[in-house]
């Protein structure tokens, strides 16, 4: 099956629920998807239905499009709580909360707080974004997907923040990390249709939501807790020596995707 005929029966499947009887208004419809997708309009904003993690995540172009990549982010924070739950299972003077409070920055569509408390329920999540728009697709994400995660609205680079009242177990992020300078190498379909505030930076290197989260973890991370981020895989190095330098971690990791490219920092106290 080539590429044409493939989108063209994504299309169909997503826009056309089963014993559909196929009306002018549903031709006129198909009609209508097809020249966005001519257009370059990315499939997943045509249906706005995006797969991640084996749930369907209703997607618009205020957020960013769910990757592979970022499945593998979510695998490994599951990984983590399921190791963490098997210690307090079998030591029970550990000093930590049984139930792991986890915050998760720049969610967009919500694809990684939703899909971990669906898939480990005893956590408490809040996740943050900039865009009201965003936070709206989030939102009905979790509700479809009957997720109680709690969603604010917070720039994560204000001077301004409120320190949360208990310190956070975790801290995922998938943040912006492309350079501007980087546009011209992209793809004219994610450049043209996907959200620039949740893709680019900048600054030269794509590092100053990785410094921030750094920077937030001396008094926001709980003194056992762990940061998980998905890397700019040309800059992995420069990420892993600002965890580094962070001085309070014991251990600072990357670890590669199924590609063999390093794409996710694990830091832990």
């Amino acid at each position: 099956m080539n590429e044409s005929a493939r989108l063209a029966r994504y299309l169909i499947e997503d826009l056309i629920p089963l014993d559909t009887a196929i009306t002018e208004l549903v031709e006129a419809k198909i009609d209508k998807a097809t020249e966005k997708l001519i257009a370059g309009k990315p499939l997943q904003y045509v249906t706005h239905r995006a797969d991640f993690y084996g749930y369907q995540y209703y997607v618009d172009k205020a957020v960013l499009i769910p990757r592979p990549e970022t499945e593998e982010l979510v695998y490994q924070v599951l990984q983590y709580l399921k190791k963490i739950n098997n210690r307090i299972s079998s030591d029970r003077n550990l000093d930590m909360r049984p139930t792991p409070a986890i915050l998760d920055i720049g969610t967009g569509s919500g694809c990684i707080p939703v899909t971990i408390k669906n898939e480990y329920n005893e956590c408490n999540i809040i996740a943050v974004d900039i865009s009201n728009a965003a936070l709206k697709v989030a939102i009905h994400n979790a509700n479809h997907h009957g997720a109680d995660v709690t969603f604010f609205k917070q720039d994560i680079l204000s001077e301004k923040l409120t320190k949360p009242n208990e310190p956070y177990d975790i801290i995922i992020s998938n943040p912006p990390y492309i350079p501007t300078s980087e546009i011209a190498v992209m793809s004219e379909s994610t450049v043209k249709h996907e959200p620039q505030i949740a893709l680019f930076t900048d600054d030269e290197f794509g590092l100053v939501f990785y410094q921030r989260i750094a920077d937030l973890c001396s008094t926001w991370l709980a003194d056992d807790g762990a940061v998980f981020l998905e890397l700019n895989e040309y800059h992995s190095h420069k990420i892993k020596e600002i965890y580094l330098n962070e001085g309070s971690f014991d251990s600072v990791e990357i670890i590669e995707d199924m590609q063999g490219k390093p794409r996710i920092l694990l830091a832990v106290r």
